[in-house]
C-alpha cells in the first residue's frame, strides 16, 4: 500500500513513517519547509499543503491507496498568531485531502483533537456534539465536519489527546519538555483540576496505519490512552518513574489560581468505544506509556546527578538508525 503521509516532519508525522514501514507499507513522507528525515523512507519532500493546485497535481500523480494527514498548526497560540493561515492548513486542507481521496477511492485518516471540546462534562463520546473554546479548536472542528462530508465512506476522523513519548529532538514529548524545565532549575507547576488522557505517540501511529488497512473503519472515533488524569498528577507520575524528587520538581495549582485558565478546557476525558473494541492494536495504560519514555537527550548529566543513576543509552530505530 503507498500511503502519503504529511506533517512527517513532525512528532506524530514521523512516527506515523516508522509504523507504515514496519508494516510493510510504501511512504512518501511530506515536510513543511524542508523534506523530513525519516530512516528508511526513500521519498520524502518539502511541501506547501497551502497550495490548492500543487495538492490536487501531487496526489493526482502519486495516486496513494491512503493519506494520513497529520499536519496542522498544532495549538491555541499558533492559531492566534496567523489565523488565517490557520483556517486554510487546519481546515481547508483536510477538506481538499478527503474530496481527493474521495475521488481517487483512497483512505483518509485525519487526525483531530480532544480539544473540539469544552471540557465542562467530561467522558467525551465520539457521538457528543463539539464546543470549541479557541480558534484552534474551531478550526479541528471545521475540519472533522467537511471530511467526513467529502470523504463519506473513505474518510476516518480520529480525535485524540496530549502526546507523549521520545522524540529525535529530545523536546517534542510532553516528559521531554518537563525535563528541560527541571534541568534548567524550573519546577513545573501544573493544574490539579484540569484532566487529559495522553496518548504514547508509536500508540498512537499504530492505529493511524491500521485505519489504512481497514476499509471497514470509518467515520469518526476516539483514541487515547486508558486513564484520565489532572496534569498534576501526570508530571508526578512521570517524575516518580525516573526516580525524580517529584515534590521539589511538580508543584500543584489550580484553574482559579491562573484566571487566564477560564478560557481553556477543563477535563478532556474521552471514551474509546467503540474503536478500541475493533481494532488489533490496543490502548495503553499509563504505566505501560511511561515504560517506553527515555531520559531525554540532553539532559542525562543532570539526571545522573539529581538520581545518581547512570543512564545507558541504547540504540534505538526511528531515533539513531
Amino acid at each position: 500500500m503507498k500511503i502519503i503521509v504529511t506533517g512527517a516532519s513532525g512528532f506524530l508525522g514521523r512516527e506515523v513513517c516508522l509504523a507504515a514501514q514496519r508494516r510493510g507499507h510504501e511512504v512518501l513522507a511530506l515536510g513543511g519547509s524542508r523534506a523530513p528525515v525519516v530512516p528508511g523512507v526513500a521519498q520524502a519532500r518539502a511541501f506547501d499543503l497551502c497550495s490548492e493546485a500543487a495538492l490536487e497535481a501531487l496526489v493526482l500523480e502519486e495516486f496513494p491507496h491512503a493519506v494520513v494527514h497529520c499536519a496542522a498548526f498544532p495549538t491555541i497560540e499558533a492559531c492566534q498568531a496567523d489565523p488565517a493561515r490557520a483556517q486554510v492548513l487546519n481546515a481547508e486542507v483536510p477538506k481538499k485531502l478527503a474530496q481527493l481521496c474521495f475521488h481517487l477511492g483512497a483512505k483518509l485518516v485525519h487526525l483531530s483533537t480532544d480539544t473540539v471540546f469544552d471540557g465542562v462534562a467530561g467522558s467525551y463520546q465520539h457521538t457528543d456534539h463539539p464546543k470549541p473554546l479557541n480558534l484552534y479548536g474551531e478550526t479541528k472542528a471545521a475540519a472533522e465536519v467537511e471530511v467526513l462530508r467529502y470523504g463519506r465512506e473513505h474518510a476516518a476522523v480520529l480525535r485524540t489527546s496530549p502526546i507523549i513519548g521520545n522524540s529525535v529532538s529530545g523536546d517534542r514529548g510532553l516528559h521531554e519538555r518537563l525535563f528541560v524545565s527541571w534541568k534548567e532549575g524550573r519546577p513545573t507547576s501544573l493544574f490539579t483540576d484540569e484532566i487529559r488522557q495522553p496518548v504514547e505517540v508509536s500508540n498512537l501511529a499504530d492505529v493511524t496505519i491500521e485505519l489504512c488497512e481497514r476499509n471497514n473503519l470509518s467515520g469518526l472515533y476516539h483514541w487515547a490512552g486508558t486513564e484520565a488524569m489532572s496534569r498534576h498528577e501526570i508530571g508526578v507520575r512521570i517524575a516518580r518513574h525516573f526516580g525524580l524528587d517529584a515534590d521539589s520538581l511538580v508543584r500543584p495549582i489550580t484553574r482559579a489560581d491562573v484566571p487566564a485558565a477560564a478560557a481553556r478546557p477543563r477535563d478532556l476525558s474521552l471514551k474509546l468505544h467503540p474503536l478500541a473494541g475493533k481494532l488489533r492494536t490496543q490502548p495503553q495504560s499509563f504505566a505501560d506509556q511511561l515504560a517506553q519514555l527515555r531520559v531525554p537527550r540532553g539532559t542525562e548529566n543532570w539526571y545522573e546527578q539529581a538520581t545518581g543513576r547512570k543512564v545507558v543509552r541504547r540504540l534505538e530505530k526511528g531515533i539513531d538508525f
